[in-house]
Formats: structure tokens, C-alpha cells, sequence
């Protein structure tokens, strides 16, 4: 499973910097929007959150996306990855690989809404039961370009958010935020994926969770 190493690994003075001091763990889960797709400048959000902690000494970021992973895909996934304990934060967004699309290259990998339901409980049950967790919610993209129904769209972006909410995790509403002139601003000329700038700005948007949830001082 492809991740990529926490900044503490190849940096001894954060290293030095983290003996005796509760430093904060962050890292996404999910597809392409985890991994960073599409981020030429940053690496994608998570890479950009652990520079940020590298630099004020309080943390350190791990990628755990992997692009065109549907949540079947994500599940077997789950126990692989180590969790530490309170001072680590799952970072999730899940895409929309499951959804089924028109013309669909490959339909065989669509998850049903009612799969889909069950396998997004699952994962936010087992990470919130083994550390903090922020649920991201899937931003619009160009549905007409890509083969997908908005309205077919929004019936699981709603129902990520409303297990989301059943758990009791905290949720970014990426998804609510992203009007027309972020969507242009924002979103990759694929129409699928948030480019650079789209990932900065998840980026800021993060890092103003993590300040006022009280994960992060100063």
C-alpha cells in the first residue's frame, strides 16, 4: 500500500523537536483527493498540512489515498493503517468512484447507495473509534463532462454526511462551500478533481479545523 512517510521520518530536528512534547498526527484516507491528485505546485492537501507542521514543530502528515479506490476498495484498507492514539486525526474524503456514471467504462466497480451506506458507517465507526476524524464532504464537479447525475450525485454525497453526523464526527462541508466562482477557481480542467489551488484551499480550510477545535495551538 503506497503511503507516503511522515515528515518526521526524514527530519531529524522535528524528530529532536517532538521528544517530550504531544505533537499532532494527521492523515487523509480515501481516493484521489486524498492522495493529492492533480496538485503539481503542493503534492495535494496533505502534503501541504504536513509542511505546515513540520515547520511550526507541531506535527507531522501521512497520505493514505490511493486514486480510483471505491469505498470496497477503502475497507480492506482500514485496520492496515496505525493509529496512536488522541493526538492522531483521520483526515476523510471519500470521492465518487462508487457512483455509477453514463457511459461507465467500468460499472462492475460501482458501489450501490445501500453499500455504500453500509460501507461508509463502517468506515467512520472504525476510525472514530480509534482516533479524531474530520469527514470531508465531495466537492461539485463537471457532472455533464464526466458521465454523472447531480442529482444522483448528491444522494450520496447526503448520505456520507448524514452518517457523518449519525457518528458524531466532525465534517468540513466541502461540498456546501464550493459555489460557482470556488468551482472555477478551483476544480481542474478535467472536471472531476481540485487543482492546486483547490488543494491549497482545503489546505487553509483544515488548518482553521484543527485551530479551533483546539488540535492545534497558537
Amino acid at each position: 500500500m503506497p503511503v507516503r512517510s511522515p515528515e518526521s521520518s526524514k527530519n531529524p530536528s522535528l524528530q529532536k523537536r517532538t521528544r517530550g512534547v504531544t505533537m499532532l498526527r494527521a492523515f487523509s484516507f480515501g481516493a484521489s483527493t486524498a492522495q493529492g491528485t492533480r496538485d503539481t505546485e503542493g503534492g495535494g492537501f496533505i502534503a501541504r498540512i504536513g509542511k505546515r507542521l513540520d515547520e511550526d514543530g507541531k506535527g507531522v502528515a501521512e497520505n493514505f489515498g490511493i486514486g480510483g479506490h471505491t469505498t470496497d476498495d477503502m475497507l480492506p484498507r482500514l485496520l492496515e493503517i496505525p493509529v496512536h492514539g488522541a493526538n492522531d486525526i483521520a483526515i476523510v474524503t471519500l470521492g465518487i468512484n462508487d457512483v455509477p456514471r453514463s457511459p461507465d467504462p467500468k460499472p462492475q466497480k460501482r458501489v450501490p447507495l445501500e453499500r455504500h451506506d453500509k460501507n461508509i458507517h463502517q468506515i467512520l465507526e472504525t476510525l472514530h473509534g480509534r482516533c479524531r476524524v474530520l469527514y470531508i464532504t465531495q466537492y461539485p464537479v463537471n457532472y455533464e463532462q464526466r458521465g454523472l447525475n447531480k442529482q444522483v450525485v448528491e444522494s450520496y454525497v447526503n448520505i456520507g454526511r448524514q452518517v457523518a453526523h449519525e457518528i458524531g464526527t466532525d465534517i468540513l462541508d466541502i461540498h456546501a462551500e464550493i459555489d460557482q466562482a470556488k468551482y472555477e477557481s478551483y476544480i481542474d480542467e478535467d472536471g472531476m478533481h481540485f487543482n492546486s489551488a483547490g488543494h491549497a484551499y482545503i489546505a487553509n480550510r483544515i488548518w482553521s479545523h484543527l485551530k479551533q477545535s483546539g488540535l492545534l495551538e497558537g
